[in-house]
């Protein structure tokens, strides 16, 4: 099995917001799944909960690949790929990734803003796409396309879940 981390390196002081801008991620984004590897695990992704994820120690699917995570303190379900996010290919703004041995995909299309937006925090396209992934998965989501529009829900709280501390 082999392990796939992007870490994923906000740049501070770029003069893109103000110093201590709450709405700016202050800290390095790495990837859902170093952070679900570390001892407290992956924030829920639910507003306003300030849970983590833990690893549901019997509900691994050999099939899809996907272990099944629960929020510590509000009870929110979520998934894991645990052999990480594969890119299979990519066409302009539109990302297809695979997780383990399951047939299925996840889709992930971003908006020309989006990817401005996300590039003054020094996140490029590919890794804009791979943190979207694993955080639909990790709400839950395994069938619907990822469309992270500046307009859209989705990427608020996309955007909301990496501004939190």
């Amino acid at each position: 099995m082999v392990h796939r981390i992007a870490e994923v390196t906000v740049q501070e002081n770029d003069g893109s917001g103000a110093a201590g801008d709450p709405a700016a991620p202050s800290t390095p984004v790495s990837s859902l799944a170093q952070i679900s590897k570390d001892s407290d695990g992956a924030r829920c992704p639910v507003q306003k909960c300030d849970g983590r994820m833990k690893v549901c120690a019997g509900e691994y699917d050999s099939r899809s690949g996907l272990e099944s995570l629960v929020c510590t303190t509000c009870k929110h379900r979520g998934l894991r790929s645990r052999e990480g996010i594969i890119p299979l290919f990519r066409g302009g703004h539109e990302f297809k990734f695979s997780y383990g041995p399951s047939t299925r995909t996840v889709t992930v299309v971003l908006s020309s803003a989006a990817v401005n937006l996300w590039g003054t925090h020094g996140v490029n396209e590919e890794q804009l796409a791979k943190l979207a992934a694993e955080w639909t998965l990790l709400c839950g989501n395994t069938k619907k396309p990822v469309q992270l529009g500046i307009p859209s829900e989705e990427f608020a709280d996309f955007y909301l879940y990496f501004c939190r501390k």
